[in-house]
């Protein structure tokens, strides 16, 4: 039964992985046949996701393509999309957590700009995966919930995704801070989250943390069943960072179980895979799980070596100047967003204030208005009531304009075009509303004016026909 099972999955596995490469040859060839800048982009950007979303790896080439589109367009939302692609080349496929968070920091104001949520989660969750290699605790928390934050709406076509990304930082968080339960409760969350997102590379995910969040309850039997259905699919997996975080908690589990001569495998392959990736992440954690291996066998040539190469390594990793550039960009991220806020503040008051001066002059005008239609004595020009009609127009779009605008942006994403054609709609309906006031208030002011010309008639009549008399 075990047996058909296992092949039942073998053969879900590989029909997945062809309808996946089916996708990612279609939009290849699309691409070969696009010359259009924005089309491209768009192409170049949903086979990354394509790929991304099965495998984990990024093309550097098709980063350097979205750069140049980006730039070449002047788009702030291509140019956020084009670094978070570059920083996860550099942080998946190279191990540069350095480099990889400076892009993450260029690229984050620049999705604030647009509003982009499925854009700003997936930043914010790539540079929780950085502080993950660096071990960094309370900057995991931080901005895995800043992307819980932006995740996008559910409706969107890619939440799925997205929460798998959030499920899978919760629960390696409360790994690293030894809460099985915890990690379990979001293991379990992404393994329905991936089967929904029909993502094979966050399956792999949640077998390792299941696996991981049981071992360290000291569940040994359950923590196997969930590592042997990672291996089971660990040869279809291409990611670095997938298997990077998998077999960092498989490798202590089988020393931890004195499996050493597994352990030791898993650690070669890991190592093989580093050095052939050149992945520094890699290397460091093959490099300390072989140190383990043969120090806790008593092979002291073999611990030493690896002691030398994980200290090599980690001093490459975690040197001085790379901790101080990490914190410089935090640091500097912090003063951005301080910056940003207060921006904000001195343009919503701004905003509040130009509110109060339209509603002050609307009052004026309209009161202005009313004056001279119930005014009985004063004959009044029809030129005069259209003058003030026609700046009352103004005035009351402007006030529209500075009431909606915040609402606007958050519904268009920052879309001049949509915002402008909502504007456009408002003022189509403004127009035929400030003629017919108009042609009421004229019709009420000619009236006014007959009444007044007739009274003083009938006062000089009256007068006339007393000087008559007398």
């Amino acid at each position: 039964m075990k047996k058909i099972i296992t092949l039942i999955c073998f053969v879900a596995i590989v029909q997945t992985i062809f309808a996946q490469n089916k996708t990612a040859d279609s939009l290849k060839a699309v691409l070969s046949k696009t010359t259009k800048p924005m089309e491209r982009f768009n192409l170049l950007n949903k086979l990354l996701e394509a790929v991304n979303t099965t495998s984990g790896n990024v093309d550097s080439a098709n980063c350097i393509q979205l750069l140049q589109i980006a730039q070449q367009l002047h788009n702030d939302s291509l140019l956020a999309t084009a670094y978070n692609w570059i920083g996860t080349y550099f942080l998946v496929g190279k191990g540069e957590n350095v480099t990889s968070l400076e892009y993450y920091f260029k690229a984050i104001p620049l999705a604030e700009k647009t509003a982009d949520k499925r854009r700003i989660s997936s930043i914010y969750f790539d540079m929780a995966l950085v502080y993950l290699n660096l071990g960094n605790k309370e900057n995991i928390l931080k901005y895995t919930l800043k992307g819980e934050e932006n995740l996008p709406d559910r409706s969107h076509p890619l939440y799925s995704y997205m929460l798998s990304q959030f499920q899978r930082n919760m629960g390696s968080y409360f790994l690293l801070i030894n809460q099985p339960d915890s990690a379990l409760h979001y293991a379990q969350a992404l393994t329905e989250t991936s089967r929904k997102a029909k993502s094979q590379l966050f399956e792999y995910y949640s077998y390792h943390l299941n696996g991981a969040a049981h071992a360290a309850a000291g569940e040994t039997g359950l923590a196997e069943i969930y590592f042997n259905k990672g291996l089971l699919i660990a040869d279809k997996i291409t990611s670095n960072s997938a298997l990077f975080r998998f077999n960092s908690s498989y490798i202590p589990f089988l020393i931890n179980n004195r499996r050493y001569p597994e352990a030791k495998v898993q650690a070669y392959q890991l190592l093989s895979l580093g050095i052939d990736s050149n992945n520094n992440n890699l290397m460091l954690a093959a490099a300390r799980f072989l140190r383990q291996v043969f120090d806790t066998t008593q092979n002291r040539d073999s611990a030493y070596y690896y002691l030398k190469m994980e200290s090599d390594i980690n001093a490459r990793i975690f040197n001085e100047n790379n901790n101080n550039k990490i914190q410089a960009l935090a640091f500097n991220e912090q003063i951005r967003l301080l910056e940003e806020s207060a921006r904000k503040a001195t343009e919503e008051e701004q905003r509040k204030a130009n509110i109060q001066y339209a509603l002050i002059a609307l009052g004026i005008i309209s009161f202005v208005i009313l004056f001279l239609l119930l005014s009985r004595r004063m004959i009044t020009n029809t030129r005069v009531i259209q003058f003030l009609g026609v700046v009352a127009l103004l005035v009351v779009f402007e006030f529209l304009n500075l009431l909606l605008h915040p609402f606007l942006e958050k519904i268009t994403n920052h879309s001049p075009v949509i915002m402008l054609l909502i504007m456009v709609c408002i003022a189509g309906l403004l127009v035929p509303m400030h003629h017919r006031l108009e042609k009421w208030a004229t019709a009420k002011l000619v009236e006014k004016n007959k009444q007044i010309r007739l009274a003083a008639a009938k006062k000089t009549i009256e007068q006339l026909e007393d000087n008559n008399s007398n």
